[in-house]
């Protein structure tokens, strides 16, 4: 059940919501209906949830309040890291950990930076590092596209493409929704 506003009436709507492993969900609806608290209810398992026990869940939230904003890019990455283990035994983790940032364009001296003094969009770019080296089973995307440089999102849109576990996204951005695999929509907006 999620609440959706509707001319400023809230209504309680019944959303049946059934991922397979590896399937990606896009959520559409206008602003304000309710988008952003479906996915908190989800990502925190909240009553009328469900995720399978012991999935490991990635969560990308508007306000990047998943994030330490005391800790140095690299404490956080390390963190996401022990969560998420090596992919293999013969990797090293600190070449796997900068290899990653890389991928997402996080290198030099944004690193050793605490996460309170980047920019909203190196905000961004260090959330997805974070994911992929948590390897969670299912990601949950709340608009990810907001703060990140649009000539940074072919990087973001290959990443989520080749995403191998759960996907649920809501994106505003018909361009960046184009480039990544969508299996299932729910609307909110339909009755």
């Amino acid at each position: 059940s999620v609440s959706v506003a509707q001319n400023h009436e809230i209504i309680s709507k019944n959303v049946k919501i059934s991922l397979q492993k590896g399937e990606h969900l896009l959520i559409t609806g206008p602003n304000g209906i309710g988008k952003t608290t479906l996915l908190e209810k989800l990502a925190a398992g909240k009553e009328g949830t469900k995720i399978t026990k012991d999935v490991r869940v990635g969560y990308y939230r508007q306000d990047f309040s998943t994030l330490d904003f005391n800790q140095t890019v690299h404490e956080c990455l390390t963190d996401a890291l022990k969560i998420g283990g090596k992919p293999s035994a013969t990797i090293n983790p600190e070449e796997y950990l900068r290899s990653t940032a890389a991928g997402f364009l996080v290198t030099g001296e944004i690193i050793n930076s605490k996460i309170g003094t980047l920019s909203e969009g190196q905000k961004g770019l260090v959330s997805f590092a974070r994911l992929v080296l948590m390897r969670p089973g299912v990601i949950i995307l709340d608009e990810p596209t907001n703060h990140i440089n649009f000539r940074h999102i072919p990087v973001i849109a290959a990443a989520l493409d080749e995403y191998q576990g759960a996907m649920i996204l809501v994106s505003h951005i018909p361009e960046f929704v184009s480039q990544v695999r969508i299996d299932q929509t729910l609307d909110l907006t339909r009755e």
